[in-house]
């Protein structure tokens, strides 16, 4: 299983990476949104962890260069600090977004979403409600 982390904030990444450490799951870990977007397009990933506020080159960013590019079928799971709804992604859903994380996540839900899609389990798009 391998997981992609892209976020902007070096600590979310590492404790991602640590996370993954303990269970076993290969982890990449980029701190920038156009290497974010290269890795992608290199790589297969099981998952990915996709921080949408990134400075200079934002998860939005990634998004719509993924879709202009008619990349389909990812499994990507949002992180963010802000209130972002799914109607603000929907463009997306076809990329792959199949889930919003609002900053701070908790160790359990964040343990039961990775594992969720790491075990192929068919789960539809949801929102965290807080």
């Amino acid at each position: 299983m391998k997981l992609l982390a892209i976020d902007d904030n070096i600590d979310i990444t590492r404790l991602v990476a640590e996370y993954c450490k303990r269970e076993k799951i290969d982890c990449k870990e980029i701190n920038d949104g156009e290497k974010g977007l290269f890795e992608i397009q290199k790589r297969h990933y099981d998952l990915i962890l996709l921080d949408v506020a990134m400075p200079f080159y934002t998860g939005f960013d990634i998004l719509r260069q993924l879709k202009k590019q008619g990349v389909r079928h990812k499994r990507i799971v949002i992180l963010t600090g802000y209130n972002l709804k799914i109607e603000g992604i929907a463009d997306y859903m076809d990329v792959g977004v199949r889930e919003i994380l609002k900053k701070p996540i908790g160790f359990d839900r964040f343990d039961m979403v990775v594992k969720s899609y790491l075990t192929n389990e068919k789960r539809p798009i949801h929102q965290e409600h807080k």
